[in-house]
């Protein structure tokens, strides 16, 4: 008799095979999600002027390309910390006398000894600048005039950010209200008025020393300036918080407002000094991990306390994971030192860079290009400098 093999059962393969096509769905679902998250943080800072932009500007830059400034003078307002100190370490290791413009001695004095010992550059000095204060400003003119030294660079740096603004962090913020010493709201009144009056207590250095450049530092921020004016000058001076809220006060927009002042300033100026060798630029130098968040962060982490512990948890990884997109301090210097040393030939005067040598043309607001509001934003910032008695 025939023993009779019993034919395998097809039913019996379908599992197999079914956890076959799983296990790799599963491989290919977690290579999908980590390829997403290693290249996401790269498309942000693609788009924001993150690290990326240090390998795809259309301009190749490192601290290398600075020439020799040995005779070179330059002043970097807010050189005691972040890429304002950065950008004075870079200038005084080619031989620039370089002036640390800050407003806390102890910050100031400590960078220019650590500047002094990096480079082995003994004509690196701090001058007190508070730019809250127009006082200040007139005072530390006098103190570099006193010193009687050409001014070859001048590098508005220095700022104050409350909020970038809700294109970034996705909700208005009014807690930042403040006003400077001569009563203008803080964003406008350090970031604009202040490297303007210190500017133009400077200009005839400036002509005197030409050829010699201005930079000044604006921000991508730019953008989320007040909409569709740009400029609103009735919220410069404020009677108070309760006058600045009615009239439609926010962290974010005052400060996009600032950075788009500092642009339109350095058009204005780059059309007045033109024919005296004087030329100016301004830029974007990126989204960078430095101080100046230091009040947003001190905020975001108050309100965070408030939240459940798993919302602190996500917003925590948020900002780590944000971090992978920015760019480190010491490259978001790069961008100003370009417009700051490289030859004018090179550079369109007047013009709105983005890191490190992408040409802008204008800030990308509506209002970037309009120069009817360029040359009243010249006009009232005189007006209300001379109105505070300077």
């Amino acid at each position: 008799m025939c023993k009779l093999t019993p034919i395998a059962s097809t039913e019996t393969k379908k599992p197999g095979k079914t956890r076959g096509g799983l296990s790799k769905m599963a491989v290919y679902l977690s290579a999908s999600f980590a390829i997403v998250i290693a290249v996401f943080p790269m498309i942000i800072s693609e788009m924001i002027g993150g690290w990326t932009a240090k390998y795809t500007s259309p301009v190749y830059f490192t601290p290398n390309s600075i020439p020799d400034l040995t005779g070179k003078v330059a002043i970097v307002t807010g050189a005691n910390t972040g890429i304002g100190y950065h950008t004075a370490l870079e200038l005084a290791r080619k031989n620039a006398q370089v002036i640390v413009a800050s407003r806390d001695p102890t910050k100031g004095q400590a960078a220019v000894a650590r500047i002094q010992e990096a480079t082995d550059n003994r004509d690196v000095r701090f001058l007190p600048l508070d730019l809250s204060s127009l006082a200040s400003v007139r005072s530390f003119a006098q103190a570099f005039q006193a010193l009687q030294l050409p001014l070859n660079v001048l590098i508005l740096n220095a700022g104050i950010m409350k909020s970038p603004g809700a294109q970034f962090i996705g909700k208005n913020m009014t807690q930042g209200f403040e006003l400077t010493q001569d009563g203008f709201e803080v964003h406008i009144g350090v970031n604009h008025i202040g490297h303007f009056y210190l500017t133009q207590l400077l200009r005839d250095s400036l002509i005197a020393s030409a050829p010699s450049r201005v930079v000044s530092v604006s921000s991508i921020a730019e953008q989320g300036a007040y909409q569709p004016d740009g400029i609103r000058f009735e919220l410069w001076k404020p009677l108070n918080v309760e006058y600045a809220a009615a009239m439609g006060y926010e962290d974010g927009m005052a400060y996009g407002q600032s950075k788009l002042a500092n642009a339109l300033f350095a058009k204005e100026l780059a059309e007045q000094l033109k024919e005296h060798g004087v030329t100016t630029y301004s830029c974007h130098p990126g989204v960078i991990v430095s101080e100046l968040t230091r009040y947003l962060a001190a905020n975001i982490e108050e309100e965070a306390m408030q939240k459940s512990w798993w919302s602190r948890m996500l917003l925590h990884a948020f900002g780590k994971y944000f971090e992978l997109a920015q760019m480190k301090t010491a490259d978001g210097a790069l961008t100003q030192l370009h417009l700051a040393v490289s030859n004018v030939t090179e550079l369109s005067n007047g013009e709105f860079y983005h890191p490190i040598g992408r040409l802008m043309g204008n800030p990308t607001h509506a209002q970037g290009s309009n120069e009817t509001l360029q040359k009243e934003l010249w006009r009232e910032t005189e007006r209300m400098i001379r109105e505070t008695g300077f």
